[in-house]
This record gives structure tokens, sequence and C-alpha cells, in this order.
């Protein structure tokens, strides 16, 4: 007698939701975007942001916005924007949000236009055989390490801070781009300072409001150990930078054509050789004529260099002069100053201060170099 078996139904698993659509939509907008930061990896929100776009703008305008830069359409609290507005059924998105994105995006918009002129640009001398400029390799190189930090800042808060020097001295990054790196993110450690003050401006708040005070305070330690260890390579840079080899007889050959007054006994001053200028990286003058007081910076990572009469490669941002009322005695108290009290001593003087055009004339006395 045969034996029946009992046949086992077929179950069939359900794949598990993740991302975006694992989130759940009624508890509201902030809590969408709020778990989105925590829950949403970069590359979804790069997906969902770039297929919004495709949908909501007109095709040029799309394009345009496409255009930037990868690290621009990772950012959680956008993608969930851009999410939680597809939905159906769900509460419209604050105005103060809408109207944050809308500025976003148009932004993006305008940085997109530019972007895709200059691809035209290039694409007419595709015909010629073209080699980069060392500006647009540093520049290319900038993008590349600045897209790295940004990495690292999109998974904040993290418990370890990621250590900057060793990344920067195992990728030999150029001594030039350390002041370019700090400058990018100065404004952003800046508004994240600023979300900690009671009279914190509205709309800041809103496009940081997915961090919680702990989590602000953590990009800010990020932000901090960056600079920290972006000080720690400038010196180990400055340390081991090769020496440049002067010849005398082309020094000479670079100042011969130089203006400049050798010595006036008014205030009793006398000018040092001009020589000495080639090389330097800051360079010290006084106009007896306008009684302006004023220092010339070098560029960083390169040195003061001169060409007929007029001085080249300082920093038209620090090089900067101001008038003296007391010439007689500031000089006086110039002359005794040391390294450590030269760099306040502009600072001190109440007066104007103004920029330098690297012009030195026959009333410039050149007062010190270092």
């Amino acid at each position: 007698m045969a034996i029946k078996t009992r046949k086992r139904k077929k179950t069939t698993t359900r794949s598990r939701k993740t991302g975006f659509a694992a989130i759940k939509t009624d508890s509201g907008y902030t809590y969408f975007k709020r778990v989105a930061h925590f829950e949403v990896d970069s590359k979804e929100c790069s997906a969902v942001i770039k297929s919004w776009v495709r949908k909501n703008y007109d095709k040029t305008t799309a394009t345009a916005i496409l255009k930037n830069e990868e690290w621009r359409f990772n950012k959680s609290h956008i993608a969930a924007y851009c999410y939680w507005t597809s939905l159906e059924g769900v509460e419209p998105a604050p105005d103060d949000s809408v109207e944050w994105m809308a500025n976003y995006f148009a932004d993006l918009a305008e940085r997109g236009k530019d972007i895709v002129k200059e691809q035209k640009a290039e694409e007419k001398k595709k015909a010629k055989a073209y080699t980069p400029t060392i500006q647009e390799r540093m520049r290319e190189q900038l993008g590349e390490i600045i897209g790295q930090f940004e990495v690292w800042l999109d998974d904040q808060p993290a418990k370890d801070v990621p250590k900057f020097f060793d990344w920067l001295k195992k990728n030999n990054v150029a001594q030039a781009h350390i002041s370019k790196i700090r400058e990018y993110y100065v404004p952003i450690h800046a508004e994240f300072e600023a979300l900690l003050e009671k009279d914190c401006d509205p709309e800041l708040k809103e496009g940081y409001s997915h961090l919680t005070k702990a989590e602000i305070k953590q990009h800010i330690k990020w932000f901090e150990s960056l600079f920290s260890d972006l000080d720690a390579y400038n010196n180990l840079k400055r340390a081991t930078r090769k020496t440049r080899v002067k010849k005398a007889p082309s020094t000479e050959k670079l100042v011969s054509k130089l203006k400049y007054k050798k010595d006036d006994a008014r205030y009793k001053i006398v000018s040092i050789d001009p020589a000495k200028i080639v090389g330097a990286t800051e360079l010290w003058v006084f106009n007896t004529k306008n009684r302006k007081l004023g220092k010339y910076v070098a560029e960083d990572g390169v040195e003061l260099g001169v060409k007929g009469t007029t001085l080249q490669f300082f920093d038209a941002n620090k090089s900067v002069c101001k008038t003296l009322r007391k010439p007689e005695e500031q000089l006086a108290a110039f002359g005794k100053a040391g390294k450590v009290a030269l760099r306040k001593f502009l600072d001190d003087i109440k007066a104007t201060e103004t920029k330098m055009n690297g012009r030195l004339n026959e009333h410039t006395v050149l007062l010190k170099v270092s």
C-alpha cells in the first residue's frame, strides 16, 4: 500500500527593504530626513538626487546641474528631500526647505553652465595636441584631495577622526595645496561654529537640521584636527624643502635696474643690498615721500624675485602698507624690533591699511629681508 506524502507549500522570501525604502514616512519629513543621514549610503543618495533632477528640470538645466562634482550629490539631507517630494500621500516639505533646496539647485545650475562652456571650448581644441598647464594639473590634484576629504566628512560623526597628516604624507601632497585646502574648509568650519550660537541664521540652521548638537561638535572637532594636521604637514614640507642655489652674478643682473633710495639722512635709515631680495620670503620697505611703511610677503611655496623695477611673486593680499604719523620714532622702534615683534608691528600702527603694487622707486628705502 502506497504511503501518501504531504506536499510542502512553497514559500517565497521577501527581500528586506533597505535605504530610503526602509524608512517610515508616517513620522513626518524631519524624522525621515534624520534617519536617512544614518541609514542611506552616499551612492544611493547620488542616484536619488540625479533621478529627481532629471524629472524636475528641463533637459538643458538638468544637464548643467549634473555636470557638477560627484561629491555635491552625496548629501543625505538633499537626497531625503528629493525622495520625499517624489512620494505620494505624504505631507509637503516645509516651505523653508523648499526655498533652500531651490536655491541650492539654482547654484548648481549656474556652476554647471560654466562647466558646460568650458567643456565645449575644450572640445574645439581636440584637433590640436594639448598639454595641461601646471596650474591646471594643480587644480585637478586639489579637486581629488578635496573629494577624498569630503568622503571622510560625510562619514561624520565617526568614532575616530581621520589621520590627515599620515594621508598627506603618504600621498606626498604638494605644499602649495595646503593653504588652498584650508581656504576651502575655513568657511564651512565657521558655519558649524555658527550653529552653536543662539542667534544662528534660520536658513543655515535648516541646512544642518539633521544634525544634533553633539554631532555638530564632532564635526567641529573634525575641522580642528584637519587644520592642526595641515600645519604640521606644512612644517614638515618646509623642513625638507631643498634650498635654492643662488648664483651671485645672475642675482646682481636681476637687481641691476632696480630703483631704490640708498639712504635717508632725515630718518637715519640705510637700504640693504638689493641682491638680498631675490630668494627672500619677506621684504620691508619705507617710502620717504609719502611716509608709508610696507611689508611684501612671498606667495606660498615661492620666493620673492625682481624684474626691472618691479617686485615679483608676492602675495597681493598679505603685502600691505600703512602711513606713519611719527616716522622718526616708529622707524627707530622698527630698527630695534626682532622677528617676533615684527610679526605684529604693522598691526599695532593705527592707520588705514592699503595693498602694495610691487613697484619700487627712487623714494623707496629697503629696510629688511627674511
